[in-house]
């Protein structure tokens, strides 16, 4: 028998991840705080970075998401809720710069964009 016994394959990916990762807590198999998780955050992102292939690039990729969960966790913040008020606030700025920038937003340069970005971030907070 596993600690993580019952755990649905279908559900959402960061929900599982999140449930994993407090099952795994749970048995002693964690950090003693968030610094540790962080550091691993760390080396994921270094392990990205060295891939050599997409397929390993990917399963990397996988590997900081979790991370990243779990240092969420050790920092007593939900990813799920975390994740979605980020998407939403990229969302909200994103339709104002289109806004802003009316027919012409999709000749805009990337830095013109970057520009705009900042502009609307210092105004929608």
């Amino acid at each position: 028998m596993s600690a993580l016994d019952g755990i649905a394959e279908e559900q959402p990916a960061l929900a599982r991840a999140n449930l994993i990762s407090h099952l795994a807590a749970a048995t002693g198999f964690d950090w003693d705080d968030a610094t540790g998780a962080r550091a691993k955050v760390i080396e994921e992102m270094a392990e990205v970075d060295a891939a050599d292939s997409l397929h390993e690039r990917a399963d990397e990729i996988g590997d900081l998401l979790f991370a990243v969960v779990n240092w969420a966790r050790k920092l007593g913040i939900d990813p799920e809720t975390a994740l979605h008020q980020a998407t939403t606030k990229f969302e909200r700025r994103f339709r104002a710069m289109e806004g802003e920038a009316g027919d012409a937003f999709p000749t805009l340069t990337l830095d013109q964009m970057e520009e705009l970005w900042q502009v609307v971030k210092r105004r929608t907070g």
